[in-house]
């Protein structure tokens, strides 16, 4: 066998270069199919199945806390917490505590710049297994009060702030303000939390900060690595385990411990764990599965396609075949070189396809599927080429198999006979050819099928109000270092002074101030208590909290509903206030007026005295904050920023100008105030909404473009089996028109056999769209998985390009001279 291997391999690369039309055809359409699925795999390995850059990673977890009773599924972690799980969780080998913060980096004669950092344990680099590439990772020491001015750096900034400079380490940069000793710098590709990340400094505790005071008080992460053996199973049954221990510990303090077991009770507070890989995925596990298995159906239809165009191609060489089975080639001698033919086609296709999947990749990564962390660098490595190498030859054995089934079953006189009357191949083959075209047109219809209805639920959630105006307004973000800012006197003077010179600004029509801007992927949150409201009935509330100006409503154009807006007279010195919105209103308050009511979201569980009441003056407008899709269950609390100031906040500006205009001025104005503090997240509001699409716009737009191709290749396919029958039937035709027989009527007899193979087809693909939309609901918004006019359209798309195709075929058919029966044999 071995022995006629390159006989068989010379003799069909002779084969497929002596049909150059026919070789270009099918390559071009296996590139597509084998490109596309290369292209969608490449993004599942990265993000699903590639190991992350650390030593051991299926053992990282990320640790979080869980209020299922406040709707809080996942919640940031306290100090306590992390103590007691580090203590007392035996599943946990290592655990690290870390929290995101802004760092303002300012050498002396260049401009500030913002920098994403970490505050952490020293155990965070022990727990991911990395070492430092130069110098040395945080130490214990470090964690310590008076020591704490030292930073590891990432290999990014380090290249390209620092020029790579070998001799950074054990030098002082000026972080916030302040000096910090760099100690390390971390090896290239190392990341965390995600890419962003440019720098780490020591977390250090204090001692009101590891008592029970602080419980509930959470803003920071954890991430741990189990023991080996150990599953995150038996971790989260520890940490209920210790959960319920501490609430046994707490009804020996009273009436606070007895306060802060019914608040455990009724938020559902625990712990608990997941693949610290599920962090970085987020939501795109189920999209990627799905894209993978519709970009599966383009490869259906491409082999589909080539196999009618081998069996087209096949069917002028059946005399040969036929020949050389009657002269006694056995089945599996004439099998084998077709399929050698065909593997090589297939190959020659993978190779072309797998440069189109590189192209791929980069419009993948320009379209953001990359993971919502920005964790991962989405590439085309050994594995995805070993995949891309297989899928080559799978896709040649499937489109090759049925050609050379078919030809090679047949018997040699029946061939002989059946070619020699000038009919191709025989009947079984053309059944063949137009179930092909069948399965084309079905795959088709089911891949337009749902891309009409992401497209319609992308229609239906864009039309969404998110409770707010968002057009011509800029916003900009800025974070207060400690050290310069350390109180709320002085932040409040900074924040009066910025708004101030924002208003100030030529085109500038308002400006408002808000700790957390909507749609900007963080929400400040917690529990609050109501006045009157007994907390041993129901659960404790919990809302949004917010920081805001007495303009920041007005420069959103969020309704006031009743009431009043903050004022500049509601000075710390004055009765606080607060303003709350129409969710919680109806949720509290529903009867009677809110006006005047007391809330308080600054209270300590041991003393009631101790409570600190806001009187509500205003009611709001409910809004979205982070996806226009949300059906908004939580509450928002705004209080006024002179009363409650945070170190970061968000400024807000509304104007008929560009407001890229805008940028340039404020940074001016920032100077004059303090030349040591940079904007960063200068975006529109515009910009963040369309962000927060993304992760709907992205699929539907990779499914627009599948379902493009698929309906092309489709298209394809119907035009080849029509144009090939017509071809052979040409003599045929020409008898129908000597017989008297109309043009029109020859071309209506041409029409319908397409037709009727498009109905099929029609009927199969539309049924598919329906499964398929059934399955993927949670990814629809507004519309119902079967949506008659979303499969209306995608129908009359259908018929529309499948009557095209089989119009030009039959019009060369009704062009026929009745002289062409002296052809026919």
């Amino acid at each position: 066998m071995l022995a006629h291997l390159v006989p068989d391999i010379r003799y069909g690369l002779r084969s497929l270069l002596s049909r150059p039309g026919f070789l270009a055809a099918a390559l071009v359409t296996l590139a597509l199919g084998i490109g596309a699925n290369v292209a969608v795999f490449s993004v599942i390995h990265t993000l699903l199945m590639k190991p992350l850059p650390y030593a051991d990673s299926e053992r990282l977890v990320d640790v979080y806390n869980s209020y299922r009773g406040n709707d809080l599924p996942i919640a940031a972690v306290s100090i306590p917490d992390y103590l007691d799980r580090r203590k007392e969780a035996p599943a946990l080998e290592e655990s690290a505590l870390y929290t995101p913060r802004s760092f303002n980096l300012a050498e002396a004669g260049t401009q500030p710049e913002r920098l994403t950092g970490s505050v952490t344990t020293p155990t965070l680099f022990p727990t991911l297994g990395v070492n430092a590439a130069l110098g040395r990772t945080l130490a214990d020491a470090d964690a310590t009060a008076g020591n704490e001015r030292v930073v590891v750096l990432s290999h990014a900034l380090w290249k390209n702030r620092f020029g790579a400079d070998p001799a950074i380490v054990g030098r002082d940069v000026r972080l916030n303000g302040a000096p910090y000793r760099v100690v390390g710098v971390m090896p290239e590709g190392f990341f965390f939390p995600d890419r962003k990340t440019d720098l780490w400094t020591p977390f250090v505790f204090t001692d009101r900060q590891k008592s029970d005071e602080e419980r509930g008080s959470e803003y920071s992460y954890m991430v741990g690595r189990l023991k080996p053996g150990a599953t995150i199973a038996e971790l989260d049954t520890e940490m209920d385990t210790i959960v319920h221990r501490n609430v046994e510990r707490a009804l020996t303090l009273g009436p606070r411990g007895e306060r802060w077991k019914l608040f455990i009770e009724s938020s559902g507070f625990t712990g608990a764990a997941r693949p610290l890989r599920d962090v970085y995925v987020g939501d795109l596990r189920p999209m990627l599965w799905l894209l993978q298995a519709l970009v599966a159906c383009v490869l259906l239809i491409a082999c589909a396609n080539v196999a009618n165009l081998v069996l087209t191609r096949l069917s002028a060489r059946q005399r040969e075949i036929s020949v050389r089975s009657a002269l006694g080639a056995g089945r599996l001698r004439i099998a084998r070189q077709l399929l050698i033919e065909n593997l090589m086609l297939s190959l020659a296709g993978g190779a072309l396809g797998l440069v189109l999947a590189y192209a791929g990749v980069a419009l993948i990564r320009k379209l953001g599927l990359g993971g919502p962390a920005d964790a991962f660098a989405i590439s085309i490595d050994r594995p995805v080429l070993l995949f891309s190498l297989a899928l080559a030859v799978v896709t040649g054995i499937v489109f090759g198999s049925v050609p050379a089934l078919a030809l090679s079953r047949q018997r040699a006189v029946v061939a002989l006979k059946e070619s020699g009357r000038g009919q191709g191949a025989g009947r079984a083959t053309r059944a063949m050819r137009n179930g092909l075209v069948v399965v084309q047109m079905a795959a088709a219809v089911s891949l337009l099928g749902v891309a009409g209805l992401l497209i319609r639920s992308f229609v239906e959630v864009e039309q969404q109000s998110p409770g707010f105006r968002s057009e011509g307004v800029l916003s900009a973000t800025i974070d207060l270092p400690d050290l310069r800012y350390p109180d709320n006197t002085a932040r409040s003077q900074f924040y009066e002074r910025l708004v101030g010179e924002a208003r100030a600004l030529s085109g500038v029509e308002s400006a408002g101030l808000v700790s957390n801007m909507p749609f900007g992927g963080v929400d400040g949150s917690g529990n609050y208590l109501i006045d009157g409201i007994d907390l041993k009935v129901g659960t404790f509330p919990h809302a949004y909290q917010q920081m805001v100006d007495e303009d920041f409503f007005r420069t959103m154009q969020i309704p006031v509903l009743q009431g009043r807006t903050f004022a500049a007279s509601d000075t710390p010195d004055a009765g606080p206030v607060a303003i709350v919105d129409e969710l919680l209103a109806k949720k509290y308050f529903a009867g009677r007026n809110p006006i005047g009511q007391r809330i308080s979201v600054d209270y300590d569980t041991s003393d009631t005295s101790k409570t600190k009441w806001l009187t509500i003056v205003g009611v709001v407008g409910t809004i979205k904050r982070d996806q226009l899709s949300e059906q908004t269950t939580k509450e928002t609390v705004y209080v006024y920023y002179k009363q409650y100031p945070e170190s970061a906040a968000t400024l807000a500006l509304r104007t008929k100008l560009a407001p890229a205009m805008l940028v340039a001025p404020l940074r001016d104005a920032l100077k004059r105030i303090d030349p040591e503090q940079p904007l960063f997240d200068i975006r529109t509001m515009t910009e963040r909404i369309a962000i927060s699409l993304d992760g709907r716009r992205t699929p539907m737009l990779l499914l627009m473009l599948f379902a493009t191709v698929a309906l092309a290749l489709a298209a394809v396919g119907i035009y080849g089996v029509l144009a090939f029958a017509v071809a052979l039937r040409t003599g045929e035709i020409g008898v129908r028109l000597s017989l008297g027989a109309t043009p029109r009527d020859i071309l209506q007899l041409v029409i319908g056999d397409g037709g009727r193979l498009t109905a099929i087809g029609l009927v199969l693909g539309l049924a598919g769209a329906v499964a398929i939309g059934l399955a993927m609901r949670a990814q629809l918004y507004g519309i119902a998985a079967f949506d008659p006019a979303t499969l209306a359209i995608v129908a009359t798309l259908i018929g529309a390009t499948a009557l095209i195709a089989c119009w030009l075929p039959a019009r060369r058919a009704s062009r026929v001279q009745p002289t062409e029966a002296l052809r026919y044999e």
